[in-house]
């Protein structure tokens, strides 16, 4: 009796010995990598899966999803369904299946059977799962929706499937002296000047899942800069750019400095789009009045808003001029609203020349006037010869004793004396080139120098006031003093010259003296 019982107690340990280990064989920990922290996802399981024996498995219905199932594959036989969607081998037809499921899923209201905000599905049943992201983890986030096997695997780790877009912004920075220009995310200009701009957006890498697509730049401006109202549109594929900006709507806010550029890329017509398309805004600026000059700089950034949800419906009236905003306009299908990339920044600098006039003792002299001219380059072209020209900055300058030009770029310039105080000789013409360095290993680029050269392009410039001009970063300042000369004297640098000249005259003086009395005495011996 008692062997019975030990018997009997051996084999009950062991059937829940088995019991324990077909459990833990059939539960699984999802782990989801490569999303926002602060997401949170919620586990749908299509199919049941138990072990057949020599690593297959069996796949039954959930019945919390048959009838979605039976409707998106058209099946009504489980084996039928199963069979469905082993044969689904491509990307694309097993995402338009889940996207499918999923939006039968929101529409009849169906609860999860899992959900985690710490990116950990623990312990649950395994199968044929759908994982989608039900909240965002922050504005650039974009939901994603992925399909995951667990049968057989303790532990399985998923990555999700964000398809965010990007946007990037580029300004055009030209040498006036030299006529060279390149695109970068600095610049320097001169107040007054016109700057082009251009910005490249992307799209999802999941575009095609999207049954709309707003999408809108947001554009704005320090106070130093005016938006000139010229923006163009284009949808580029490789080669190709059509331009389509009359099926964008463009609107400035003057209030905010700023612009928007916005449309339904699934409304376009006449054009592709696909997830390899680039949307790119091209536009100017003018750098004005209120620019800040040296290292603050005049910033102008942008950022794209941009369709997060594949399951945000359309407007459906085909015109792209009238995108449904999420959450604003159908706050129903999508309560968080668009999402949205960071701002990049792109910065323009300005520079100033202060000119101080004195006498040849350092007093500041009143009665002069000053025209500045910069060398402006004119490339060859059809019936014009390259050219370089001294064009006129601005207006004569005169009722002052230090001369202030303000707002000037980076290049070759010549001061001229254009008004010369009375009894005064007018000074020899100073021509000297403006040169400034960048940190550009920071977003937006800081600016690290100015520097002053001569016609001879020696640098002349410090900051300690001891070179001919001095410079103060931070204000985008260089400044010099202009000596007049009297009338009677001759204007000079400082050398002997004068000197020589006084020398000279006396001895000639003397040899005349000389050669007159020796003239007499020989006349006084002839008497």
């Amino acid at each position: 009796m008692k062997l019975t019982r030990k018997i009997t107690g051996v084999i009950l340990l062991a059937l829940a010995m088995l019991i324990s280990m077909a459990t833990a064989a059939f539960a699984t920990d999802i782990t989801i990598e490569g999303g926002v922290e602060g997401s949170e996802y919620a586990a749908y399981q299509l199919l049941g899966a138990t072990d057949g024996g020599d690593g297959k498995y069996a796949y039954t219905l959930n019945d919390k999803y048959t009838a979605i199932l039976q409707s998106v594959t058209g099946k009504t036989e489980q084996a039928d369904i199963v069979a469905y969607i082993e044969a689904l081998t491509t990307a694309e037809a097993i995402q338009n299946f889940a996207n499918s499921v999923y939006e039968a899923i929101v529409d009849g209201g169906i609860v999860a059977d899992a959900t985690t905000a710490n990116d950990v599905f623990a312990n649950v049943s395994q199968g044929y799962y759908l994982i989608a992201e039900t909240k965002l983890g922050n504005d650039q986030d974009t939901f994603s929706l992925v399909m995951l096997d667990t049968a057989g695997q303790e532990n399985v780790t998923v990555s999700t499937k964000e398809g965010k877009p990007t946007v990037e912004k580029k300004i055009e920075e030209k040498n006036d002296s030299t006529g060279v220009s390149s695109w970068g995310d600095h610049a320097d200009y001169d107040i007054g000047d016109s700057i082009n701009y251009r910005i490249t957006g992307t799209v999802s890498s999941k575009y095609a899942e999207y049954k709309s697509y707003y999408y809108s730049f947001v554009d704005t401006m320090d106070a130093g800069l005016t938006y000139n109202g010229d923006a163009k549109v284009y949808v580029v594929n490789g080669d190709s750019k059509v331009e389509v900006t009359e099926q964008f709507v463009i609107t400035a806010d003057t209030a905010t400095n700023s612009f928007t550029v916005t449309s339904n890329l699934k409304e376009l017509t006449g054009v592709t789009v696909n997830a390899s398309t680039e949307i790119v805004v091209e536009y100017s600026a003018t750098l004005n009045e209120n620019a800040l000059h040296g290292t603050p700089g005049n910033e102008n950034n942008v950022y794209l808003e941009y369709e997060n949800s594949p399951y945000h419906e359309a407007d459906g009236d085909n015109n792209p001029t009238t995108p449904n905003k999420p959450g604003e306009d159908t706050p129903e299908d999508d309560t968080d609203g668009p999402s949205s990339t960071p701002k990049d920044v792109n910065i323009v600098f300005t520079f100033k020349a202060a000119v101080n006039k004195t006498d040849k003792d350092g007093a500041a002299l009143a009665g002069a006037g000053f025209t500045l001219y910069k060398e402006i380059y004119t490339p060859a072209s059809e019936g014009v010869e390259e050219n370089y020209a001294w064009v006129k900055v601005g207006t004569e300058i005169t009722g002052v004793t230090t001369f202030n030009f303000l707002g000037l770029d980076a290049g070759k310039y010549k001061l001229e004396e254009t008004t010369v105080p009375a009894g005064y000789n007018k000074c020899n013409d100073i021509v000297f080139e403006v040169v400034s360095s960048y940190d550009k290993t920071v977003d937006p680029p800081v600016l690290t120098g100015i520097s002053v050269k001569n016609s001879d392009g020696e640098v002349v410039s410090d900051d300690e006031g001891e070179a001919s001009f001095a410079v103060v970063l931070a204000e985008g300042a260089v400044s010099t003093d202009v000596v007049n000369l009297t009338g009677s004297e001759l204007p000079g640098t400082g050398g002997i010259g004068t000197t020589i000249f006084y020398v000279l005259g006396g001895i000639l003086l003397v040899v005349g003296v000389v050669a007159l009395v020796a003239k007499k005495r020989m006349s006084g011996s002839d008497n």
